[in-house]
């Protein structure tokens, strides 16, 4: 339900918090050196918007990660599914209520910052808890399968609900998917957990050169994550309706789908690395390309080969980095994990907004970053110790 709900109302949520009026942006007298214009076009008041909207929102990611792993500690793992889900409920409520008054935005990306900690750190928590290690690749990839199989409709669905009925009803109906979720968390069986988590471990953790070595792999998967938040922004700019975007990233899910659930099996079988550098190339190479696709169908087939390229490598990626979180200090890994990605994060958005406040438009130097991100992914290696 999560998922679905990521990609019928999240999915659009960089285009909702571009086309949002923030009226202080108009108050503020902005000097501009390098560009010689001393007022924000809107395409830079937009870019503010998603920019400082995700940097406060992974900064409480950030701040919250400890105070939110020790709860989980004290109650168990239902805790932290069902508080995720009734954070992610308030959030797509004040989502709603910006409708009317824009500042409701805040809060809403507050309250989300703590929930990413509460359902995220369990989720990966349980899956490397309940998955033999010979398999997870097998289980991410029939996980993917089942997701993409739900939700291949929903960019296409909610691009043609923002069309005919506007964002209101996008997150209403949003809402009402989360309670059923919500639902099937409370139903859960509670899981206890047995860890010590504090800044001071963090810190002797990133002591250890070989989790500073995970950590930049994590880096890397979120500057790619990032600009991939942005790349339906970038389609809307260029084709100028929500359905477009929607409907193309439909058709490119279905591929990814097929994708998905045959090339587990083969990545649990087979450890060779080299399919996963090859394709962390070709990702690289096609966040070049995107910087000079203008047209539908060009950005169809670069989208969709993106997609099947995408499906191999980050299932690779994925099977590695949760497979080294299985033992007595799982939380305590998945949770420094989630930090180190809400610290590159704030360091992501606070590049685009300063190479959007400085060149005016810099959608190319966005691309780079991303490419550089895919590469850094291939310091992952498989390890059982987390510390190592």
């Amino acid at each position: 339900m999560r998922e679905l709900v990521n990609k019928l109302v999240m999915f659009f949520l960089p285009i909702y918090y571009f086309n949002l009026h923030l009226p202080f942006w108009d108050k503020i007298n902005w000097g501009f050196s390098l560009t010689g214009q001393n007022t924000l076009t809107a395409l830079q008041i937009g870019i503010f918007n998603i920019a400082l909207l995700h940097f406060i929102n992974r900064l409480v990611a950030f701040i919250s990660s400890i105070w939110v792993a020790n709860r989980t500690i004290k109650f168990g793992t239902r805790h932290a599914f069902v508080m995720g889900n009734i954070l992610y409920a308030l959030f797509t409520a004040c989502l709603f209520l910006s409708q009317v008054n824009p500042y409701w935005v805040f809060l809403a990306v507050i309250i989300d910052g703590v929930q990413i900690n509460y359902f995220w750190n369990s989720y990966h928590y349980s899956l490397s808890r309940n998955s033999d290690h010979h398999k997870i690749g097998s289980n991410l990839g029939i996980i993917n399968f089942l997701l993409n199989l739900i939700t291949m409709i929903s960019p296409a669905l909610g691009g043609l609900i923002i069309t005919g009925l506007g964002y209101s009803n996008l997150f209403l109906l949003g809402l009402v998917l989360i309670i059923i979720a919500l639902i099937f968390a409370i139903l859960m069986d509670n899981v206890k957990v047995r860890d010590k988590i504090s800044w001071e471990e963090f810190s002797t953790w990133m002591m250890e050169p070989g989790f500073r070595r995970l950590g930049t792999t994590f880096v890397g998967r979120y500057f790619n994550d990032g600009m991939l938040q942005m790349w339906p922004l970038y389609i809307f700019i260029l084709l100028g309706t929500s359905a477009k975007v929607g409907f193309l990233y439909s058709f490119s899910l279905i591929l990814a789908m097929l994708i998905s659930y045959s090339v587990g099996a083969v990545i649990d079988k087979r450890k060779n690395r080299k399919p996963f550098i090859v394709s962390a190339g070709i990702l690289s190479f096609f966040w070049i390309i995107k910087s000079f696709v203008v047209g539908f169908w060009s950005i169809v087939v670069v989208n969709t080969l993106d997609r099947i390229t995408s499906s191999f490598h980050w299932l690779f990626f994925d099977r590695v980095w949760i497979a080294r979180g299985k033992g007595r200090e799982g939380l305590s890994y998945f949770t420094y994990r989630q930090m180190i990605t809400s610290a590159a994060a704030i360091m992501f958005w606070s590049l685009v907004f300063f190479l959007f406040y400085f060149f005016g438009e810099a959608w190319v130097s966005l691309f780079l970053i991303a490419a550089v991100g895919v590469l850094l992914t291939l310091l992952v290696k498989e390890h059982q110790d987390p510390k190592a």
